[in-house]
């Protein structure tokens, strides 16, 4: 047959069919590509008939190798699974001009030394293949190479290999382990595109000023020391684009340069994180065609925001200088910016007013980030111009007023959270798709609309320490699929938790510090919640056996309410849970011993995602605090902490019964606290079980018997106290951590002796109330004891006579008993007790 050129792609040819193709051997073209049969893709393909062959792309097997195959000047191979002898075999295909290898695995005995035969190469892609290894230093024999791309592997060492390399003009080693200097590269004139990120190279930028024709530099993730003034690439005319993220800014404001203003005009600047920038670059003032800048995290000292940046840029579209340390005011361009669609200024110290005009001038933001400054005033009403906005961040401010009645109607972000706002909720948000909305820390009032439960897109709603009264609407119960985050802690809210209140898709849920009554009985179908914080309410009845069906649970925090009766075994259910706190309440009967099993020990298992929402638009981060009591401090720990936090807190109960004995399978517990109840017994030993333990609180009880030695093995115990039982024996030696306690750990125990204790303990370890100055003379010091007795004789009389001056009643009637017993003791003696011949 004469065919030249051949693509069979999908899974219909069988093993006949593809070993069938040697006889096409006038064919200079061949493509397989989607061969998905098993034994199709074992079977030989018949190569080495094919002299003539000029262009391959596989993506099935090919185990005979490339014999004869030298006309061969194109092979691509993809999504294979080859042995390293296949792979290495391609250096006898020495008229290859281009190879791409891309998603190929290999197994770990990959040299590729071979490959230094291919002199004629000019392209060469190994691209997502994660390979183990390193380049050979002959690869710098292959200076036919004009392409070169190996990014997304493994490969590792330096680059010493490239620097004869001299007609390449496209150059990506990004995401591999590559390290060393990169001056090795400044010889390579002719480059246009050069990626070396997420790597491990170092050195000074100034290497790339002889790199006169690059178009875009990309060296995000390194150790590559960039100066804000980006003084050492002014020559590099054709430069466009420049990402450098993530490696060392710094201030070369003194440096002296050839060239004193850039010749090049940047579409994209990107140099977000970290270092001491000086002042505001301003080679940028030179910049009209930038489309985005990011020159976020770094440390410009307190220059003044740089207005003239919207200004000269007409055609910018993405503005993030978050956390730049800019100060002043914020101005708007005089002119309209249609194309700007993203701007995030947050986390720095811009004050005064947020313009009033913003809305017009910006029409076209999806996301304006304005959070973490100093402005003040109110928010502007046209914000509601914007009618592209899909996020807007104005928290953390100083911004006063109520919530404009006139916003953006899309599918909505809006957090204003931290302000001074005051004022309702405005009826006219009901008609907004919010995806997200966070009122929290402002001083509004007001019931909690109705209108709220037919936002059917809203997955977080944060209202958190605010004013809100009144119950929590029934409507509410509409959110039952897609409302995933709730806050409405630290309010007035009350009445009762609406029973139809058991979304789906419910994680994490807040309700705290308010006047809520009844029982719990919304969330019992809730099956993917993380977070339950009921605490500090009204509510009453038992801890529902329900509870133990949450099995995502991995905070419990129903503290401080009337909750009665016992502690659910069924709570020994929830093998994910982190934090148990059921404190203040009036619950009664003994501790389940299988809870003591229930706390995970492992930190990753406790699932705490905060993002609220992640897309296209960008991320809406919650990070609500939760308010635990570690070492007798109440503190609040966000998401971050939480995760390396776990406790269990029973006190201030009606508890009963014994501690369970059973820690072995808990040791990574940091908080334990028993306290205030009635619980007896001994204190188990196997409490020293618990090795990371912290505050360990047993006070308040009637526990009994002596505190094990076996605690002395806690060596992060920082808060120790059983003060207020019936212990007896020696404190612990006061040594390690229990060298720190003080008296009060122990006060409360009659019969408890030893260091920090005043009481001695006598050799069998009892309890002595021997003071420690006590001689050899006896227990009593009889001269305290006889100046103490003749004291007492003459204070008693004083204090009659004192009373009886004071008091004339009881003056007259204390000389009426004196004289009646006088007489009556005179009369006894004279009948009773003188012989007859003296009356």
């Amino acid at each position: 047959m004469s065919l030249k050129e051949l693509n069979l792609w999908g899974n219909i040819f069988n093993s006949n069919i593809l070993s069938s193709l040697g006889s096409l051997s006038n064919l200079k073209s061949l493509s397989l590509t989607h061969i998905f049969d098993g034994d199709a893709m074992e079977e030989s393909i018949g190569l080495p008939a094919m002299k003539n062959l000029e262009k391959l792309h596989l993506e099935c097997h090919n185990e005979n190798g490339w014999q004869n195959l030298t006309n061969l000047k194109e092979l691509t191979l993809t999504d294979l699974s080859c042995t390293s002898n296949i792979i290495q075999d391609i250096g006898t295909l020495t008229s290859l001009e281009d190879l791409v290898i891309d998603g190929c695995d290999v197994d770990d005995n990959l040299t590729l030394h071979g490959f230094c035969e291919l002199r004629k190469l000019q392209t060469l892609a190994i691209i997502n293949s994660y390979w183990n290894a390193s380049l050979p230093e002959c690869f710098s024999e292959l200076t036919s190479l004009k392409y070169l791309d190996i990014s997304y592997n493994n490969f590792s060492g330096n680059i010493s290999m490239f620097k004869n390399l001299r007609l390449l003009k496209y150059l990506d080693i990004s995401s591999n382990n590559f390290f060393g200097d990169i001056s090795m590269l400044k010889n390579l004139k002719l480059l246009e595109y050069l990626d070396l990120r997420s790597n491990k190279f170092s050195g000074d930028i100034s290497y790339f000023m002889s790199l006169t024709s690059l178009r875009e530099l990309w060296l995000s993730n390194n150790n590559i020391e960039i100066p804000s003034s980006l003084a050492p690439l002014f020559n590099l005319s054709k430069l466009q684009k420049l990402y450098a993220d993530n490696n060392t800014t710094y201030n070369a404001e003194t440096e002296m340069h050839s060239v004193d203003t850039p010749t090049f005009q940047l579409r994209s600047i990107s140099l977000s994180c970290c270092g001491d920038g000086g002042s505001f670059p301003q080679s940028l003032n030179h910049q009209h065609d930038l489309r985005d800048v990011d020159l976020s995290n770094i440390n410009f000292k307190g220059d003044q925001f740089p207005n003239w940046l919207l200004e000269n840029n007409k055609k910018l579209e993405t503005l993030n200088l978050v956390n730049s340390s800019l100060s002043g005011h914020f101005h708007l361009p005089s002119t309209s910016r249609r194309g700007l669609s993203r701007l995030d200024v947050s986390s720095n110290s811009l004050d005064g007013n947020i313009p009033n005009e913003i809305g017009a001038k910006l029409p076209s933001l999806l996301v304006l980030n304005m959070s973490n400054n100093f402005f003040g005033g109110g928010i502007p009403i046209s914000i509601g111009d914007m009618i592209s906005l899909k996020l807007l961040d104005f928290s953390n401010h100083r911004l006063s007023g109520g919530i404009p009645r006139h916003l953006p109607m899309g599918l909505f972000i809006f957090d204003v959270s931290n302000n001074q706002l005051f004022g309702d909720i405005p009826s006219s948000m009901e008609s907004m798709s919010l995806l997200a909305l966070d009122l929290s820390n402002n001083t509004l009032f007001g019931g909690i609309p109705r209108w709220m439960g037919t936002m059917s897109y809203l997955e977080v709603l944060l209202m958190a320490n605010n004013h809100f009264e009144g119950p929590i609407p029934v409507e509410f119960c509409e959110l039952n699929y897609s409302l995933k985050f709730l806050d409405l802690s630290a309010n007035n809210l009350s009445g009762s938790l609406p029973s139809c209140f058991n979304s789906l898709s419910l994680t994490h849920v807040y309700l705290s510090r308010n006047k809520l009554e009844g029982p719990i009985t919304s969330f019992f179908n809730s099956s993917g919640l993380v977070t339950l914080d009921l605490s500090n309410n009204h509510l009453i009845g038992n801890i529902p056996n329900w509870i133990g069906s949450l099995s995502t649970l991995s905070y419990l925090l129903i503290n401080n309410n009337y909750f009665e009766g016992g502690i659910p075994v069924q709570l020994c259910e929830l093998h994910l849970l982190r934090l148990i706190d059921v404190s203040s309440n009036n619950l009664s009967g003994t501790i389940p011993p299988c809870l003591m099993n229930t706390i995970s020990n492992d930190s990753s298992r406790a699932y705490f995602d905060n993002s609220g929402y992640d897309g296209s638009i960008g991320s809406f981060y919650v990070d609500v605090p939760i308010k635990f009591t570690m070492k007798c401090i109440s503190y609040f720990y966000k998401a971050t902490v939480l995760t390396y936090l776990s406790g269990i807190d029973l006190s201030c109960n009606k508890l009963t019964g014994e501690i369970p004995h059973q820690f072995q399978h808990y040791r990574d517990i940091i908080v334990l606290n028993f306290s205030h109840n009635s619980l007896i017994g001994p204190i188990p030993p196997t409490l020293a079980d618990l090795s990371q333990i912290e505050s360990l609180d047993l006070s308040h009880n009637h526990l009994s018997g002596n505190i094990p030695s076996q605690l002395l093995g806690l060596h992060f115990l920082s808060f120790f106290s059983v003060a207020y039982n019936n212990l007896s024996g020696i404190t612990p030696q006061m040594t390690g951590q229990f060298a720190t306690f003080e008296e009060s750990s122990y006060l409360g125990n009659l019969f408890l002796c030893g260091e920090p204790l005043p009481k001695n303990c006598s050799i069998d370890g009892s309890s002595s109330s021997m003071p420690k100055n006590a001689t050899d003379k006896g227990f009593i010091d009889m001269e305290f004891f006889y100046a103490s007795f003749v004291g007492s004789y003459i204070v008693m009389p004083l204090c009659i006579a004192m009373v009886l001056y004071i008091n004339p009643y009881w003056r007259q009637a204390w000389f009426y008993h004196v004289e009646a017993a006088t007489m009556s003791c005179y009369y006894f003696v004279l009948d009773h007790i003188l012989p007859k011949r003296f009356h």
